[in-house]
């Protein structure tokens, strides 16, 4: 295959006993055990010592025993392609052996395979030239330990989200906002994660695992567990806390009787690839997804409205789901056809865009419905199918799992509508989500000791469906923008070109549940850097405790903007934010956000981020957002920067401004500087 941009073939470099596998932007280092004992991301090393499993065994500490200087027992490479690298290693103690298999993808995801097994009888021991000495194969615990620098690591970002329990006794109650944010200032426990990421506004680490198959937990809420250690921050999987169960007989017969366990699960630095220059990769209009259209769009979009979107700089239109009457199905009615051919039509006329919708479901309208839903649909433990919404046309939608032979459907479907249709690329919703799905029918699901079965996260499916799905939408020069409610996931992204966020942060605050916006949570899941994702921001209204404004506030200083979800006045104000955004030279300008920068604002809730350019004759220009970020108004508000300013401009008005001037509630100002 072809390594597609903005990816470079793997390339793996060899050092005495180490095997260095390098990436954009990353590289893995593995021991001579199989063992990754370097991770660096953007110049920055990232682990603070090795991984490491810590054991005890019958009673006493495991001792490795590691003697590599005999060529017998150093890791290798099991082989190697532009694709991907695969290291393989091993590990003992007295009475056990670690068996690693690493498969590093071009796009930097890391797969682990482990398998742990009793050692066992020798060729020598087995012929009786040497006796063989007699031990008990118990084991008391088996942890997977991965020490990071303590400095880099200060948010995090978990799925699914769940509550977690302080060193203290503390317990830190699940919310909608929980599942992101800052990472809390003493060790604390959880239950398994699917995913969970730590890391900086810049860069992280993410672990993942679709199941906790063969996990023997001590307690359900600590299978997993973030330890400060000095200047370490550890994050541990506490794989088995007892003698495993299925081994049973005699542990002195153990080499006989046990056979192997195997754990999967993997990490992914980030970010997963180059962020752009300029993050603001379109100008988009989303129809129909907070403005309800009634009617067919067809309707709705007349030549005038056309030619009023092209007008105020739309370049990109989103068509939601009721542009499909079978949802998310690929077979689409005549009349279906014809809107769909109709909007691509007039809007590449006009040198705009089209990216219709498809989402996380199949539908009882689908003509395939009976024939598939027993073995492609999401179930859960109860063994009911995953449900969604009720709509019009009348039908209910279903969860559909990507582990099953829906992903054929998915990938030939939207080849094909690229095709006939001529479409842009594809808006997924909810398509990169791992639901936790029990249907063994394709896949999905393990039956634990007690023969109870239980659920597994199809993260491994999804990723290669969005590999898949990349390789026929970039062919054809589309673009994949996609909309996950709650959940990074850092294993899907390298086949992303803009993520769509913002529901969960928004729920409390349309509310007017909240006063001010979650400052930790943004910086953690929705400015894109850190994973190497533009990020744009959904814009719920419940006027007027929460407007499109407010929405434009708290994006703007993250480096990201709202999507316009009306053709009236968000188009409007939006259209002069894009031509402000446009007239700056933000390729060549550092970003400069208020958490890093040297901005000051003699209010504690407002912030400010700006763009600095600096032109080859020296003069320096800035680009800055100032937000409130509380829902009460602010009398006076004097900002400072570093830089010496001698012009302010406000940049909306267009007229001269100075750096003391009042806020409303979630209100926000974008200035001009020289």
């Amino acid at each position: 295959m072809n390594i597609p941009n903005p990816f470079i073939p793997v390339r793996v470099e060899t050092n005495g006993l180490s095997h260095t596998v390098n990436v954009v932007g990353r590289s893995y280092t593995f021991g001579p055990n199989g063992m990754i004992t370097s991770i660096i991301s953007q110049g920055k090393e990232l682990l603070a010592e090795p991984m490491r499993f810590v054991m005890q065994e019958d009673g006493e500490p495991a001792e490795f025993r590691d003697n590599y200087d005999d060529n017998e027992s150093e890791s290798f490479i099991q082989r190697r392609s532009d694709e991907e690298a695969v290291i393989c290693g091993c590990m003992q103690t007295k009475r056990f052996i670690l068996n690693i298999c690493n498969t590093v993808d071009y796009d930097g995801n890391v797969d682990v395979d482990l398998k742990f097994v009793t050692k066992g009888e020798t060729v020598a021991e087995h012929l009786g030239f040497v006796g063989m000495k007699p031990v008990q194969y118990l084991l008391d615990h088996m942890w997977l330990e991965i020490p990071m620098k303590r400095e880099l690591f200060t948010l995090y970002h978990m799925h699914p989200n769940s509550d977690v329990r302080l060193a203290d006794g503390t317990v830190v109650e699940k919310t909608t906002t929980t599942a992101s944010g800052k990472l809390h200032d003493q060790s604390f426990d959880m239950p398994f994660r699917a995913l969970y990421w730590m890391g900086n506004e810049e860069l992280g680490l993410g672990w993942f695992a679709e199941n906790e198959c063969n996990w023997q937990p001590e307690s359900e809420d600590k299978m997993m567990q973030v330890i400060y250690d000095g200047d370490k921050v550890i994050l541990r999987a506490r794989l088995l806390d007892s003698h495993p169960k299925a081994w049973t007989g005699d542990p002195a017969r153990g080499w006989q009787l046990y056979n192997p366990i195997d754990f999967h699960f993997g990490f992914h630095a980030t970010p997963v690839k180059p962020f752009p220059k300029n993050p603001y990769i379109h100008k988009a209009y989303h129809v129909d997804i907070a403005v309800k259209i009634k009617g067919n769009y067809m309707d709705f979009f007349t030549a005038e409205r056309f030619d009023r979107l092209k007008e105020k700089g739309v370049d990109t239109i989103f068509l939601h789901e009721k542009w499909n009457k079978s949802q998310n199905w690929f077979e689409l009615s005549e009349y279906t056809g014809k809107q769909l051919r109709y909007i691509v039509d007039e809007a590449h006329k006009r040198g705009m865009k089209v990216l219709p919708y498809f989402g996380y479901e199949i539908s009882s309208l689908s003509p395939v419905w009976s024939e598939l839903q027993k073995t492609v649909t999401m179930k859960t433990k109860e063994g009911l199918n995953g449900s969604g919404w009720w709509r019009v046309p009348f039908q209910r939608d279903y969860i559909a799992c990507y582990n099953s032979e829906y992903a054929d459907y998915f990938i030939n479907g939207i080849e094909k509508l690229m095709d006939t249709y001529n479409i842009d690329g594809v808006y997924l919703d909810g398509t990169a989500y791992p639901r936790h799905c029990h249907n063994p029918e394709h896949g999905c699901g393990w039956y634990d000791d007690k023969g109870e079965l239980r659920g597994s996260y199809p993260i491994k499916a999804i990723r290669r469906l969005f590999k898949r799905l990349h390789k026929v939408v970039k062919s054809r020069g589309g673009q994949i923008n996609v909309h996950t409610f709650g959940v990074a996931n850092f294993t899907a992204q390298p086949y992303i070109d803009q993520n769509w966020y913002g529901e969960t942060l928004q729920f409390d605050l349309i509310k007017g549940a909240v006063k001010e916006v979650n400052l930790d949570f943004f910086r953690s899941e929705y400015t894109g850097r850190n994973m190497g994702v533009p990020v744009e921001f959904i814009a719920y209204e419940n006027r007027p405790v929460w407007t499109f404004e407010h929405a434009m506030s708290c994006a703007s200083i993250h480096g990201i903007l709202p999507r316009v979800n009306d053709i009236d006045q968000p188009l409007e104000r939006m259209s002069k934010v894009w031509k402000i955004i446009g007239n700056f030279p933000v390729e060549q300008s550092q970003w400069k956000p208020y958490w890093s920068n040297g901005a000051e604002a003699d209010h504690e809730k407002v912030k400010v981020s700006y763009y600095k350019y600096t032109a080859l004759d020296g003069q320096q220009q800035i680009l800055a957002f100032v937000a409130n970020v509380a829902s009460e108004p602010i009398d006076a508000v004097t900002i400072r920067l570093d830089e010496c300013v001698s012009t302010v401009i406000d940049a909306e008005a267009g007229e001269p401004a100075e750096l003391t001037f009042g806020m409303k509630p979630f209100g926000y100002r974008i200035l001009f500087m020289r």
